[in-house]
């Protein structure tokens, strides 16, 4: 799984784009949010929507309580066929915002090493990276995903030739972990990040972040849906976020703006985030 862009020049998109503006970046969103039923009236309708458009919608304390609001009629999460054909056709796609991530897999990423890359799909900053021609001797890759994506991409690494590229579908089989890696996946995962690192069967020595949304505010939670389905999606507020690396003896290193990727949830103006972020950790 992996935060999702949308194309700007789908005239429809740009429809429903000046709504979101008009409804979770200027105050009339505040007001809208006051017109009795129209909240509601808003989520069933953009829910239902197929067209892998990646809106938002609402605000819930806690990830079973956004879980609990998906329509039954949708599927929930990542883990199908459907979300697992995704990325069949961006292999060979390396967006800007992926490219710190590169300079930082130059600087940390060494012979021998073993990176754990959670949510990393099927692979696709594995294979931006081989295509660099970097990728250090003798290290593995190890992608951790719900089972249907995993089971997509393995099939895909063998196809590709991807030796040094594994797939597990729990971070326990994940093994030992020098460089921790995830590109826009831990708004999507149900634990806290001290939970994720708790669970690591080692503390690695690096830990790579992309495409977060940090706000703030306080932590919460949207609806997200990316056509296929719909996720929770967690907007984590930057204290707390910060705080839990530093608890488990990590510094930061460095941070930078992803600015291709914001986040506007309607009738809650608020909660815009403009841009979203990547950080990069290193044990004390």
């Amino acid at each position: 799984m992996t935060q999702q862009q949308v194309n700007p020049t789908n005239p429809r998109r740009l429809g429903y784009k000046v709504l979101e503006i008009l409804l979770g970046r200027l105050p009339t969103g505040r007001w809208a949010r006051a017109v009795p039923g129209l909240p509601r009236y808003y989520a069933r309708h953009v829910l239902h929507r197929r067209d892998h458009t990646g809106v938002y919608s609402g605000i819930y304390p806690t990830y079973e309580a956004a879980m609990a609001d998906i329509p039954e009629s949708r599927q929930a999460g990542w883990d199908h066929e459907s979300s697992a054909k995704l990325w069949l056709d961006q292999i060979d796609r390396v967006r800007p915002s992926t490219y710190p991530i590169f300079f930082w897999l130059n600087q940390v990423f060494g012979d021998h090493d073993a990176l754990v890359d959670v949510g990393g799909s099927i692979g696709l900053t594995y294979y931006g990276y081989r295509r660099l021609g970097n990728l250090p001797p003798n290290a593995t890759w190890t992608v951790v995903e719900v089972t249907k994506i995993a089971e997509q991409g393995a099939q895909i690494a063998q196809r590709e030739g991807a030796a040094a590229l594994k797939f597990v579908d729990e971070l326990a089989a994940a093994g030992h972990c020098d460089v921790l890696m995830a590109t826009g996946a831990l708004q999507y995962m149900p634990i806290s990040p001290s939970s994720l690192l708790e669970a690591l069967p080692s503390k690695p020595r690096h830990i790579l972040l992309n495409k977060l949304p940090i706000t703030a505010g306080e932590d919460c939670w949207t609806l997200q849906n990316y056509g296929p389905a719909v996720a929770p999606n967690r907007l984590f507020n930057e204290r707390s976020f910060l705080q839990q690396f530093a608890a488990h003896g990590y510094q930061l290193r460095d941070r930078w703006a992803v600015q291709d990727l914001d986040c506007l949830i309607p009738f809650h103006p608020e909660r815009f985030i403009k841009e979203f972020a990547g950080f990069v950790f290193e044990r004390r």
